[in-house]
């Protein structure tokens, strides 16, 4: 399995109880994945984010080789997973870069099946924001296992829009959620990501290691609530002969 795809799945999930005296599950792993798109990024600036506590990174395809990539898997460290952004990529150009042994690649609605297909890769699918919600839960049968779901756009700040959008998404969903943040991203805007069921962010470009590290200290204590899924809607017959729709949900621990 791919390395940034368990991790994504111990943020969506929650670290399994053991026996025993032990903390929470949301004590125990972190309310965020922190992500980097490194398209154009040095391997020196690279290995100061895996310092700093990145838990993945995005390489572009554009002048990706063998000989660039071994030196981005070294900067970055093996804590690290590297994956490739298939935007726009022909396929032999995102088949290339797959083989070079990314663990995960970030792709579109447009990619042809048979360029992501293959065991052991992870899947981030990239969607827009405008996706039409039966599309979006049909997400969760595809013929390939999505491991994330990645939202697209830049906005300078978190607005009550997008919070909506996204919590909207999670309750749509059963897979991981990840967004884009701003390079100005304050401690309350991230609250509210957690909140509204966000597992995963990705940095700008411009964000710094120094800025990366003091943003992953003070979200380490966030706290993640519940998350709520509506699972079944059941239609009851009422005493007046009318029909009155009920509708189950279950907490789940975001």
């Amino acid at each position: 399995m791919s390395k940034f795809a368990d991790k994504l799945q111990r943020i969506y999930r929650g670290t399994a109880p053991a026996l025993g005296f032990r903390k929470s599950d949301e004590a125990e792993s972190p309310p965020l994945l922190f992500v980097a798109s490194l398209a154009r990024t040095g391997a020196t600036e690279a290995y100061s984010l895996a310092v700093a506590g990145i838990d993945a990174g995005i390489l572009g395809t554009k002048g990706l080789s063998g000989k660039s990539f071994a030196e981005m898997t070294k900067a970055v460290g093996g804590g690290v997973s590297l994956g490739c952004s298939l935007e726009a990529a022909e396929k032999d150009v995102a088949a290339k870069s797959i083989g070079l042994g990314c663990d995960f690649v970030v792709f579109g609605l447009k990619t042809p099946l048979e360029t992501v297909n293959r065991e052991g890769l992870g899947r981030v699918l990239k969607i827009e924001p405008s996706l039409e919600p039966g599309l979006v839960r049909a997400i969760n049968t595809l013929p390939v296992e999505i491991d994330g779901v990645l939202v697209a756009g830049d906005e300078p700040a978190v607005t009550i829009e997008r919070l909506l959008i996204y919590q909207r998404f999670t309750e749509l969903l059963n897979k991981p959620l990840l967004v884009n943040i701003s390079s100005n991203v304050t401690l309350q805007e991230l609250s509210g990501l957690v909140k509204a069921g966000v597992n995963g962010v990705v940095l700008p470009e411009t964000f710094s290691a120094e800025a990366l590290a003091g943003l992953k200290q003070s979200a380490a204590g966030l706290s993640r609530g519940n998350r709520r899924k509506t699972k079944t809607a059941a239609i009851l017959p009422r005493v007046s002969g009318e029909l009155e729709t009920e509708v189950e949900e279950e907490e789940e621990d975001g």
